[in-house]
Order: structure tokens, then C-alpha cells, then sequence
């Protein structure tokens, strides 16, 4: 930050490379425009640069017989930080993002540190403490509550957050994280200082925040060498105060550069500052005085005390080794303004005073004492540390575990197992471990146990949703290319959003989150149990569910109801969809057969060769071809169905469900004979071109088919309430009870290929259930 030549000035190059989960909006047509589009381009791109590095090795060392790979500098930029020589910089946005960064570092072995956003302490159990965090001070200020009605717009989170926001370097640094600090993101660059005193007033220790501004950053430099302390041979990089640097009234004199002195707050050669006894005129004097100046230069306060009372001077001026000033006083033998100028000396000040009557005369002081000077007493609402939160910030906290009891027994109640048994009234069940141990009556509840008398209440398993974009992160579609197999849902999960909550309270424990329609092969979903309270959004992810994409046709694929910007994306028309989505496979079969080429050489000469570039893309193609991807796709006509249904009887393709597939009832014949399932919406239709044709008997009509059919929700307002929409099936259709209530629990398990676990109330399986009030299908329950 010296003076002279910028080339001159660096001190290291090439210091990190930096990263951040960028993206544009949904009408951006460059990708990514979502998260999970950031996250997977971000992976790829480090994959690629994998690859690139060791496809160079192999070259330079065996260039017989093969041809050098492409050059690229960006790919060859990245050597190091694959490599681990050089560190990587993550910029994230909060605290879950912190944890999606923590994740790619895991991945791919990486060294840096992450620029966090001081929201990290809400992932302090989740984050390894082997990443450091620059931190920003920029703590939330001056919330408007001035009347009830502002009060209002304040959320509970942000208030959670004003309360908690000093204390993150702090929680960060008693977890084992190296922190250090930053003065990006404050809007006044001079609140740095009082933001960090803030800080260490609410516990941070003062030697752990003297290291976040000079040990810390200069090891994740790499410039402990040269920078950090002040030690014989290291670059006299020094910050000079009048005090301690942590206490409010302590002012930065001087910074040192290199050994080049650059000062902060003048000061003059020698200090005014402290009571003097002052008299002017000789021999004898004609006013004696007692003179205070206090505060700091060039600005100090000056009293004059004469005869008792106090006069403070409000002309006053002092310029290095100067001072002046002019005060009136009605207190003398002459009344009126004196006006001094004078040399101020090591405990003495002299010079000339001007009386009232123009009389120039000799005045001189003498020091006295010191005067105390003032702690300034700013307004601190951060007074003491408050306690971490353990859960989820916001509405509804919880802030004790949620109870978890090993026996539960429920008793006497009307049971909708949706299994074979059908509903059972006044019927006990038995829970140990999570899992259904018993179904009957009179059971015994084991020592301990959770009773519920259930008597007159209805109990059924819990409600799951096949079509869900409930608690995903910043961007449902990754809507810029055609293709996107590569995105993941699971990368983006967000475990605070209220709508889990919300579901919760609709009796949904399950959901299938799914990306958006705007891709004929969109993004990779993931099945969630809906675990209010959790910290870990990892923690949501029901991992014995088999993994699954989404596919999409119709209008939303062909861009037809975007507008008109967006006519040149292939492809446009619905004829094109099958075409591209039969492309990719075969693309994907094609690198196949490279990677089996190549594993089939022989050690040594694999050894010598570049080996095929790893494709995100192209890999999760492959699993769905080997029946581990299981296809949902988003659908409303017969003929784009029927068109699909032959692609992938074509290409052996695995499908869970057609989705919404609201003509669904006119090829219900032909959903059967491939083995899907249809995923529809109860009684929507006329709400765009394409789905005129949609009917409410959709769901009844494929069901006697002999379609697993589920309803969905699409919508995390109508997921709050699926026991009505299953209610639905027998308005519509004429459906018994036993079967409504499947559309809702057995049928979408058996769609996600998880029924032998959850989906019915029957032993073995997981103990998800609900309890109503009254019968699920009624408005009143």
C-alpha cells in the first residue's frame, strides 16, 4: 500500500486462486444461472484440470504415437490448485454455501480458506476445522423498530442474527478454526476498527484477534516469511498506536511500510496536553489563570478557569509547535477579549497576549499535572456474549433436540396402514428404534415407553410427495442448455426453509425433490425426509433411495411460453426433444467405449497414454443406462408420452414416473407395458395450451389400468395438504378410502423405489407416521 512504482510494490503473485458459486438468473441465457449450475461447473472444471495436468504428463513423457492434448491456459492456470501448491479462495454468499465449498475443498483435496460471510457459526458442527475463515465485521446496524408496524418486517432470523453476528469470529476461533478478518462489506471502511473492538468486547480473545490481523492472513499468503511479526530480517511492516489497539479512546499514530513512516493522526513535536498555571503580564501579573487542554491534536478542548469559573474557548489554534487562542472574559480588571498566540515547549508555554484595550503583553504557563483523559463511551447494544444457536435460526425454533424416544406405543386408534390390512379400528401400534415392531390390540408398551392414547384420532403413515421443489437453494432450473445431467439437487438443499416446517404440519415426512422442466434432460433429484430442526442439510437426504433425474417435454423444453429471446436454444419444437435426448445417449455410449478401451490396455501401456477427460454429464447418462438412475419426467400430452415411451424402450432406459402427464389417461396402456409410474395433479387442467385435455378422473382412469399412480404437489403451498388431494381420488373416480390414501404414501414409495421401507403402516418398515384429529380426508381434521 507504499508509494512508488505498482511493479514494484508486489510482494507475491499469484497468491490463490479464487472462486466463487457465481451465477446469472433464470432469464440468463449463459450458463450457470442457478446454483447446482455453479457447483457442478465448478466440479467439472476441476475434474478438467485433473485431467489436463496428468494428460500433459503422459505426453511429454510418451509423445510416440498419440497427439498432444488441446492447448488451454485457463485448465493450465489450475495446475496448482489441484496440485496443492497453490491455495484456493472460496467467496460465499452464507453459511450453507460455506459448507457446499467444504465439500468441493473434501472432493478434489484442495488447500485455501474460505471468504466467509459471517453467518458460519449456524454450520460450525459441519464445517472441518482444518479450512480457516477471513471473516467480515460488518454486523447488521440500526434495525428500524421505531413503531409496531416497522417491528413487523423484521423477521426472526435477521433479529437472531443481529444479536449473534459479533460473536461468530469468536464461536469460530473456540471450535479450533483459524480466523482472520476482512473489511469488505462494510459500507464505511472506518467501522472496521470499532466493529472489531465490538468483538473482542463480546469474549474474543484479544491475542486470537491480534492474530486475525497479522499472523493469521499472513500464513494463508504464504507470507509468514516475511510478514506477521515483528522479528530481525522480516519487512518492517508495523502499525504504531497511542494504546492498547483493542480499546475504543486508542488512536493509529503512524503505519510503517517497508520502513517508510506514513502517519495517521498528526501530532505536533511536543503536546499541550495538561493542566498549566497560567499568567499573563509582568512583573506582576495582571491575570492569573489555570489553563486545561485536553484531546487531540489539532482539535484539542481548552478551558480557562479564572476566579473560580470556567470559560471554555471555543476560537482556538494549534499547528505543530504553535497555539492561539481568544476567549472573553467579564471576570478582570479589564473586561473584554483576550486574544493569545504563543510556542508551546516542554512543560512551559510562552508568548504575547493582546488585552482588551490593545495592550500587548508577555504571558507564559507553567505545567501542572496531566489531564485524565476521557474513555469515550460509545453506545454498544453487543454487551454480553450470547449464546450459539444449536438449531435452526428463525420461526418455530426448536431449542432442545427434538424428542426421540427408543419405544413409542400408540394406542387405540383407527389405523390407515395402506397396506394389505387395510384401516384398522382401534388398533395399537408399536414403535421401537425407529421402526415398526408390532400392529394389534392390547399391546404391551415396553419399560419406558412413549404412550399416546390415540382414541378417536386417526393415524396413517406420512404422506409423501413425488413432485417437490421444497428447500432448494437459489435456483430450481439450471435453464440455460438443453442438457444438465450433470446438476445436482442434493448440492443445494437448503435446510432452513420454513416451508419443511409448514409440510410438516400437513403430515408430509417425505419428498421427492426434483429440478425444474426447463430441460428435455434436466438435473439429478434427490428423496428427503422432512427433519425440521436439523443443521446439516445432508442430514435431510434419505440415502436407501436410488437415484433419479428428470427429464421434461413439451412447451417448457421448446422455450414456447419464454418470450421471445429465447428462439435459438435447440430444441424448439417437440419433435426435436426425443432427437436430443436420443443424441445424448448415444454420446454417452460413445464415452463409454473410451474409457473401456482404455482400461482394456495393458498396465504399461495405460500408463503411456492419455487417458479419456471425465464428464460429469456423460457419467450420470451412463447410470441411467445401467438401471441405476431411475428417469422422472415431466409430461401433459398423449404424443410426446408415447414418443418418449418408445425412446426408451429404444434405449433400455429405467423410468420411475411420467410427471403430471395430465393426458395420461388416453396411453395409460402404454405407461403399464413400460413399467412407469404416473405422477399427476388432481384436478388441474385449462391452465395453459397444452393441458386442455386434462381431466380430474386422470388419476382413477390410469389406476384401473393398473398405473401405480401417485398425486403430487409441484407446489409447497399445496404440499401442506395432500391428504386432501388424495381425497380427490374418490370424488373423482369413485376410488375406496384405502386406495385415495395410497395416492399419497404406498404409490409414490413404490414410484421412488423405496415401498419395502416407508409408504405403509406395517412391521419392519420406517416409523413414519401421522396422528389426525379426525378422518384425513376431511376439511376439518
Amino acid at each position: 500500500l507504499g508509494e512508488g512504482e505498482s511493479n514494484r510494490r508486489f510482494l507475491r503473485k499469484a497468491v490463490a486462486q479464487h472462486v466463487a458459486f457465481e451465477r446469472g438468473n433464470f432469464r440468463n441465457r449463459t450458463y450457470p444461472n442457478s446454483l447446482m449450475g455453479a457447483i457442478a461447473l465448478i466440479r467439472q472444471t476441476f475434474y478438467d484440470a485433473r485431467w489436463y495436468r496428468d494428460a500433459w504428463r503422459v505426453y511429454r513423457q510418451y509423445p510416440q504415437g498419440q497427439q498432444p492434448p488441446e492447448l488451454n491456459l485457463a485448465l493450465q492456470a489450475l495446475e496448482g490448485a489441484v496440485s496443492g501448491s497453490q491455495p484456493v479462495v472460496f467467496e460465499v454468499e452464507d453459511d450453507l454455501d460455506a459448507y457446499r465449498a467444504s465439500k468441493i475443498y473434501n472432493e478434489f483435496r484442495l488447500k485455501g480458506f474460505i471468504r466467509g460471510s459471517g453467518y458460519e457459526y449456524r454450520q460450525l458442527e459441519n464445517l472441518p476445522n482444518a479450512i480457516p475463515f477471513v471473516v467480515p465485521v460488518n454486523f447488521p446496524q440500526d434495525l428500524n423498530i421505531a413503531a409496531p408496524e416497522d417491528a413487523l418486517d423484521i423477521d426472526l432470523m435477521t433479529l437472531q442474527h443481529w444479536e449473534a453476528a459479533p460473536d461468530n469470529a469468536r464461536w469460530l476461533a473456540e471450535n479450533g478454526f483459524s480466523v482472520a478478518f476482512t473489511s469488505d462489506g462494510l459500507k464505511q471502511k472506518k467501522q472496521f476498527w470499532n466493529n472489531v473492538r465490538i468483538a473482542v468486547k463480546r469474549g474474543l480473545d484479544k491475542r486470537t484477534a491480534l492474530a486475525a490481523l497479522t499472523t493469521v492472513p499472513a500464513r494463508l499468503l504464504h507470507m509468514e516469511k516475511q510478514l506477521g511479526t515483528i522479528a530481525p530480517g522480516k519487512l518492517a511492516f508495523l502499525t504504531v498506536t497511542d494504546g492498547d489497539v483493542f480499546a475504543d479512546s486508542t488512536r493509529i499514530l503512524d503505519v510503517w511500510i517497508q520502513g517508510k513512516r506514513y502517519e495517521v493522526t498528526p501530532r505536533p513535536p511536543v503536546s499541550p496536553e495538561g493542566e498549566w498555571r497560567l499568567a499573563v503580564g509582568t512583573p506582576e501579573p495582571l491575570l492569573e489563570a489555570t489553563l486545561k487542554i485536553s484531546g487531540s491534536y489539532p482539535a484539542y478542548t481548552v478551558m480557562l478557569e479564572v476566579a473560580g469559573k470556567k470559560k471554555r474557548v471555543t476560537f482556538k489554534k494549534f499547528q505543530d509547535q504553535t497555539i492561539a487562542f481568544a476567549v472573553q472574559l467579564d471576570t478582570t480588571k479589564t473586561a473584554g477579549w483576550y486574544r493569545f498566540s504563543g510556542t508551546i515547549f516542554p512543560k512551559r508555554l510562552s508568548g504575547t497576549c493582546e488585552l482588551p484595550d490593545g495592550q500587548v503583553v508577555p504571558w507564559q504557563a507553567t505545567f501542572v499535572k496531566p489531564v485524565p483523559r476521557k474513555k469515550k463511551q460509545k453506545p454498544n447494544p453487543y454487551t454480553q456474549p450470547v449464546q450459539r444457536p444449536t438449531t435452526v435460526t428463525g420461526s418455530y425454533t426448536n431449542n432442545v433436540p427434538i424428542a426421540a424416544p427408543r419405544a413409542i406405543l400408540v394406542k387405540n386408534a383407527t389405523l390407515w396402514t395402506a397396506g394389505p390390512a387395510g384401516i384398522l379400528e382401534n388398533t395399537d401400534m408399536l414403535v421401537v428404534n425407529g421402526k415398526i415392531k408390532k400392529i394389534g390390540k392390547n399391546l404391551k408398551a415396553p419399560e419406558g415407553a412413549l404412550v399416546i392414547d390415540a382414541t378417536g384420532k386417526h393415524v396413517t403413515p406420512g404422506l409423501i410427495d413425488a413432485h417437490s421443489h421444497t428447500a432448494i437453494s437459489k435456483g430450481v432450473n439450471e435453464s440455460t442448455q438443453a442438457v444438465t445431467a450433470e446438476v445436482r439437487i442434493r448440492d443445494v438443499i437448503n435446510n432452513y426453509d420454513i416451508n419443511i416446517y409448514r409440510e410438516l404440519a400437513g403430515g408430509l415426512t417425505m419428498a421427492n425433490l426434483l429440478h425444474g422442466s426447463a430441460n428435455p434432460i434436466g438435473g439429478q433429484n434427490a428423496v428427503i425426509k422432512l427433519r425440521w430442526g436439523v443443521q446439516n442439510p445432508d442430514a435431510l437426504i434419505y440415502q436407501p433411495a436410488p437415484q433419479g433425474i428428470k427429464f421434461a417435454l413439451g412447451e417448457n423444453v421448446k422455450q414456447s411460453n419464454w418470450g421471445d429471446r429465447f428462439t435459438t436454444r435447440y430444441p424448439q419444437t417437440r419433435m426435436g426433444v426425443p432427437q436430443i435426448i436420443r443424441d445424448r445417449f448415444k454420446a454417452a455410449l460413445d464415452y463409454q467405449k473410451a474409457w473401456q478401451r482404455y482400461r482394456s490396455l495393458p498396465k504399461k501401456v495405460r500408463r503411456k497414454t492419455i487417458p479419456p477427460r471425465k464428464d460429469l454429464e456423460m457419467e450420470t447418462l451412463l447410470e441411467i443406462m445401467q438401471g441405476k438412475r431411475w428417469i422422472h419426467i415431466h409430461s401433459y400430452r398423449q404424443d410426446e408420452i408415447l414418443a418418449f415411451v418408445r425412446v426408451a424402450q429404444e434405449l433400455g432406459l429405467s423410468v420411475a414416473a411420467f410427471q403430471h402427464v395430465l393426458e395420461g389417461y388416453k396411453v395409460a396402456e402404454a405407461i403399464k407395458a413400460l413399467g412407469a409410474g404416473a405422477s399427476t395433479f388432481s384436478d388441474w387442467w385449462a391452465y395453459k395450451f397444452e393441458v386442455y385435455d386434462a381431466i380430474p378422473y386422470n388419476g382413477a382412469l390410469m389406476h384401473r389400468v393398473g398405473v401405480v399412480v401417485s398425486y403430487n404437489s409441484d407446489s409447497a403451498e399445496l404440499a401442506r395438504r395432500m391428504n386432501l388431494e388424495a381425497a380427490k381420488a374418490i370424488k373423482y373416480g369413485g376410488l375406496s378410502r384405502e386406495e385415495a390414501i395410497q395416492f399419497v404414501t404406498l404409490n409414490p414409495a413404490k414410484q421412488l423405489k423405496i415401498d419395502d421401507r416407508v409408504g405403509s403402516l406395517e412391521v419392519g418398515k420406517d416409523a413414519d407416521f401421522v396422528i389426525w384429529s379426525g378422518d384425513p380426508f376431511s376439511t376439518y381434521t
